[in-house]
């Protein structure tokens, strides 16, 4: 066995030996590619064949485009962006496809060929042109487009897409002019399908990152508001409570022009009765079922000053008077036995 693989190895060294020297090739391996094939595969060389080839394409694709021929030119588009996906003609092809997508309705599929530009080819010159296309898909699901079911049927509305388009366009452009409009776009969908902390999360990046926006003043507002509608009752946590009248008193003060002012003013008002009933029921605890009353003193005080002139601080002054007077305090069970005991 061993002496076979010799003489099999033997062989194959003569082989080449001679097979060599006929082609007039040189022993040395290294010197077996001249420099015509390693030009031959210069990657310069091939980029520029490949865009060429995109270019060609491209042209074909537009042609049919401009004489209205959208099916034929949404397949000669579609081709040169798998084939050609990183040319610069593949951006161009990209963004005609999904003009063609916009004007049949169908955004989603329109929003992904524009978002693929973004990934793929983001040296493309029309970069806010696709941002204000991405826009538009945007907007359109935002009031109601809706996607064909079997190319026939009417499917559902599409507010959460719509959402995520938008938080495309904060995160494709964040330094660009649609990037506070879509944050505000997103509180106002995520408000109407009753999503608090979707709509507080985009007001919150709205005013930190955006606030010499226009939009800004609206960010305070809707922002407070959201945090109003959270809040139940003086009985609750009032968290929110507290976060509405932050925000109406970071609006009054940072906008006093606005024209929304008086609504605000009445809605600040609100809160801090509401949280003002909160420190009075904790001080009523106190006062009439703990017999603590300096924790009732504590709470009544901090009710008067949350606010001042209103009906539940005039009835904690009442209470702190009683106090102060020695009033001891006559709850229901201390009441039914007086009765009972004069009876």
């Amino acid at each position: 066995m061993m002496k076979t693989r010799a003489v099999l190895v033997v062989l194959t060294t003569v082989f080449l030996t001679v097979s060599s020297l006929e082609a007039g090739l040189s022993l040395n391996p290294l010197s077996w590619f001249s420099a015509t094939d390693e030009a031959s595969i210069d990657p310069t060389r091939i980029k520029n064949e490949t865009e060429q080839k995109a270019v060609t394409q491209l042209e074909k694709g537009r042609q049919k485009y401009e004489a209205g021929r959208h099916q034929s030119a949404q397949k000669i588009f579609k081709k040169i962006g798998k084939k050609y996906p990183l040319t610069e003609a593949a951006g161009e092809a990209r963004f005609l496809h999904a003009q063609i997508r916009m004007q049949r309705g169908q955004f989603n599929r329109a929003h992904a060929l524009l978002q693929e530009i973004v990934f793929q080819n983001p040296d493309f010159p029309k970069f806010e042109a696709v941002i204000s296309n991405q826009f538009l898909c945007a907007t359109a699901l935002m009031e109601g487009a809706r996607s064909k079911i079997l190319f026939i049927f009417p499917g559902f509305k599409q507010y959460s897409e719509a959402m995520r388009q938008f938080e495309f366009i904060v995160a494709n452009a964040p330094y660009g002019d649609y990037a506070p409009i879509a944050l505000m776009n997103i509180a106002l969908i995520a408000e109407d399908q009753n999503e608090a902390e979707i709509a507080i999360d985009a007001l919150d990046r709205l005013i930190n990152y955006y606030p010499q926006s226009i939009l800004a003043s609206d960010a305070y507002y809707h922002l407070a508001n959201t945090y109003a509608n959270l809040v139940k009752s003086p009985e609750y946590d009032q968290g929110s409570t507290r976060q509405a009248i932050s925000y109406y008193e970071d609006f009054l003060a940072l906008f006093p022009d606005d024209p929304n002012v008086g609504e605000v003013e009445s809605n600040l008002a609100q809160m801090q009765n509401i949280l003002a009933s909160s420190r009075k029921e904790l001080g009523d605890f106190f006062y009439l079922y703990r017999n603590n009353n300096t924790a009732a003193l504590t709470f009544y005080n901090e009710a008067i000053t949350i606010a001042v002139e209103s009906e539940t601080a005039e009835e904690a002054r009442q209470r702190i008077k009683d106090i102060e007077a020695g009033v001891r305090p006559v709850t229901g069970s201390k009441l039914l036995g007086k009765v009972l005991r004069s009876n």
